[in-house]
């Protein structure tokens, strides 16, 4: 499983995840602008997106 969490992820990811901790810890989540949904909506994008692309690796894994 760390083998497809590594080919999945790569530095870049890294900073996202880190740029993603830090807006969400400065949110008010009672006045969102739009901005901050534009920001939310992107990083639920790239997370999904993720997912998708760990879950590849792992059936390309499952058939090789």
């Amino acid at each position: 499983m760390l083998e497809i969490i590594k080919k999945a992820f790569d530095k870049f990811d890294g900073l996202i995840v880190l740029a993603a901790i830090f807006l969400f810890s400065h949110f008010d989540f009672g006045n969102l602008s739009t901005l901050d949904k534009i920001y939310t909506a992107s990083f639920a994008f790239w997370a999904v997106t993720k997912l998708i692309r760990m879950y590849i690796i792992y059936k390309n894994e499952q058939k090789g």
